[in-house]
């Protein structure tokens, strides 16, 4: 986890700078971002993470804390972690986020491992989101075991889309990636696609999910309907963004 919070730069017109977090509350304001953008338009990706657990607006604060609560502790723990944000200078409200993870080794020694969501406390709704989970990130897991950045997460809030606060994000990744020397991952959605590609990353192939299920309960077809994300886009840039002549991922095999 990077601890250092000196990191910032501005946008070109000063209306934006962009920090790394360091404190649970700059979490927090980033966690702020990520409730407001996933919903604004709606994004079932992001329900699989963060369960509303009711219907009253008891219940979504209290899923608000627990993920704050959650994303915190994932955070200290994970020392590929490291989480930016953007404020308006103004308002010096934070209106954007971005998690890259640098990875100085190989993050998947023992190749593609099966992933939990133990915070979706009932059986059937944890059985649905971890088989999308594994879907979403098996390509990364049996690919990238070397040295690499991920695009984790990158949410900006409805007001203060298109005007650079995404780009400002971006940016700071290619920055590390290229100083390193590094290969860049994510899996990328349909909006956020064309912001990618500005920096280097192409679309390397576009996954639906299976979510097919014998025997599914009215409560399966339920989440099949409303929590099943749109296709994504599993997104690849080489080191120093130089495609000519580049292998890819899948032909660069395991760093011992």
């Amino acid at each position: 986890m990077a601890t250092s919070g000196s990191d910032q730069s501005k946008s070109g017109d000063g209306a934006y700078i962009l920090k790394q977090a360091t404190t649970r509350e700059e979490m927090d304001s980033i966690l702020d971002v990520i409730w407001e953008a996933n919903y604004t338009p709606y994004e079932p990706f992001a329900q699989l993470f963060f369960p509303v657990l009711g219907f009253q607006p008891s219940d979504r604060d209290a899923s608000i804390a627990e993920s704050k609560e959650r994303f915190w502790t994932l955070h200290q723990a994970d020392y590929s972690s490291n989480w930016f944000y953007v404020q308006h200078v103004e308002t010096r409200k934070t209106v954007g986020c971005a998690q890259w993870q640098v990875f100085t080794s190989n993050p998947f020694p023992n190749g593609p491992q099966p992933l939990e969501a133990p915070w979706w406390p009932v059986k059937e709704y944890r059985e649905f989101c971890e088989m999308i989970l594994n879907q979403v990130y098996k390509p990364r897991s049996s690919w990238m075991m070397r040295p690499h950045l991920a695009l984790n997460w990158m949410a900006v809030v409805p007001a203060h889309r298109s005007h650079g606060v995404g780009s400002l994000l971006m940016e700071r990744g290619i920055k590390i990636a290229d100083e390193k020397g590094l290969e860049a991952w994510m899996e990328g959605s349909e909006m956020g696609k064309p912001l990618y590609e500005k920096f280097g990353f192409r679309t390397l192939f576009k996954m639906c999910f299976d979510t097919a299920k014998k025997d599914a309960s009215a409560d399966w077809r339920r989440m099949e309907h409303e929590m099943t994300p749109a296709p994504f886009h599993a997104m690849w840039r080489p080191a120093k963004g130089i495609w000519d002549g580049s292998k890819m991922p899948w032909e660069l095999g395991k760093a011992y």
